[in-house]
């Protein structure tokens, strides 16, 4: 078997993140002043190879970022987490996606995202460019949120043909991404998880793809579509994961919660940091719930621990059961 370069590689979200601190998010019409006001790298894609590459796997990311200031924030975090970067492509007089978070003080936060240059990658890029990097890893990340999905499913493409596992992040409502975004028509939506074998869906999108409120009761049947296992957060009710012969519910860990950004894509690393160790379904669900709180315990979407920081949770927890 060839040894590959790399762990894992990711196309998706990468952004700087403009966090304002508030005692509540404001409405339609209210002023607010704010209490503290934060920058920090951000993005799914981004988020979730920096958990992977904290847990020490070998991360990279592949895209289009511009030579502006969080660019060069963007680079500069990468760099420090070790994640590579030899195929981000830097183009001259663009600017980055960036987005604006408000967070009150009981963590609940709201969104607004600038995407940018980070919309300009093409299928025929994909493969030109990142074809080969692409094929150098053992696993994919992929995602739904805000990159149009035509470059994604090229990626997911090669990599299926390459032997290369994929992760499909449905980070949004299937509807909402075709609909209102205007991201992909329902028959690219079903292609991609058609090529995937692990799908992480967020509530919503779990909600729709069952077509029912009880994820729990009808997860398999997000296994219909293709994918060989899926793994769902579910807030601070914990997680679900499954695959075609097994399926468990495992609850949250309880920690003081100071701002939940980031804390889903916490939780995705800590999933494909599992399946590239070899964890069987359910410990790879505990790890991931791990990873997920402890992103909860800072302010920041790459709040994420350390290999070392999990596993602490994770044996203080064993201890007090």
């Amino acid at each position: 078997m060839v040894e590959k370069a790399m762990d894992v590689v990711a196309i998706g979200t990468l952004a700087v993140d403009y966090y304002a601190l508030l005692p509540s998010i404001p409405g339609a019409d209210q002023k607010i002043m704010a209490e503290a006001y934060e920058i920090h790298p951000g993005g799914v894609a981004g988020n979730v190879m920096t958990q992977v590459a904290r847990l020490g796997a070998r991360a990279g990311w592949f895209g289009k970022i511009g030579d502006d200031e969080s660019g060069k924030i963007i680079l500069g975090d990468f760099e420090r987490e070790n994640i590579d970067t030899s195929h981000t492509e830097v183009v001259e007089g663009k600017h980055s996606m960036f987005t604006w978070i408000q967070v009150n003080r009981h963590g609940e936060r709201s969104i607004t995202m600038f995407p940018n240059v980070l919309f300009e990658l093409t299928p025929d890029e994909v493969e030109r460019k990142h074809g080969d990097y692409i094929r150098s890893a053992r696993f994919i990340h992929t995602e739904a949120c805000l990159l149009p999905l035509k470059p994604v499913l090229r990626a997911m493409e090669i990599a299926k043909e390459s032997g290369v596992r994929v992760v499909f992040d449905l980070d949004v409502s299937p509807r909402y991404f075709i609909e209102e975004a205007g991201a992909a028509t329902r028959e690219e939506m079903e292609r991609a998880l058609e090529l995937t074998d692990v799908l992480i869906p967020c509530k919503s999108a779990a909600r729709e793809l069952i077509g029912s409120q009880d994820i729990v009761g009808n997860a398999r049947r997000l296994l219909e579509r293709g994918p060989q296992a899926a793994a769902i957060t579910l807030g601070k009710e914990g997680c679900i994961v499954l695959d075609r012969s097994s399926h468990f519910v495992l609850p949250a860990f309880q920690v003081d919660v100071v701002d939940t950004t980031g804390a889903g894509d916490a939780f995705h690393g800590g999933f494909i940091y599992s399946l590239l160790r070899g964890f069987s379904l359910e410990d790879a669900g505990r790890f991931s719930n791990a990873c997920g709180s402890i992103a909860c315990t800072r302010v920041g979407a790459r709040s994420s621990g350390r290999l070392r920081e999990v596993e602490e949770l994770l044996s203080g927890a064993e201890a007090t059961n």
